[in-house]
């Protein structure tokens, strides 16, 4: 019985554990694109051929939007560490319970072990006690 629920437990974590490496994968991937679009922005630089007044404004306003941008990027990736330091936290909780049960799982195994030894320990101690009580009244 215990060791189903071992290993109903043991299952959990291993979907607790698959979810976290997609929020990690997630994290990531956030992280790239807030890379790319700050790199965007950062290329959109004056260059020659913007010598008019629309042209600045144009590329002024964009940056504007781009940097908004960026801080909606930023705060996604924010969610998405709390996300997974929330799962990474939820796994470790489910870790300790489950290597508790896996204790009690092997210290009962060892019990029961050590009780069925004892108990052939005495069944012998009786056989040999019997056999050298019969030695003697023959």
């Amino acid at each position: 019985m215990l060791n189903k629920f071992l290993g109903l437990q043991q299952q959990k974590l291993d979907k607790m554990l698959a979810e976290q490496t997609q929020l990690q994968q997630r994290s990531n991937l956030e992280q790239q694109r807030l890379l790319q679009l700050q790199q965007h922005i950062n290329s959109m630089d004056k260059n020659q051929q913007m010598s008019s007044a629309i042209s600045l404004q144009n590329l002024s306003g964009m940056k504007r939007i781009l940097s908004g941008l960026s801080a909606q990027q930023q705060a996604r990736i924010n969610d998405s560490q709390q996300d997974e330091l929330r799962q990474q936290q939820a796994c470790f909780k489910q870790m300790s319970f489950t290597k508790g049960i896996e204790g009690i799982v092997s210290n009962r195994h060892r019990a029961d072990q050590n009780k069925a030894q004892q108990q052939e320990a005495k069944v012998l101690d009786e056989m040999i006690s019997q056999a050298h009580s019969r030695t003697l009244h023959k």
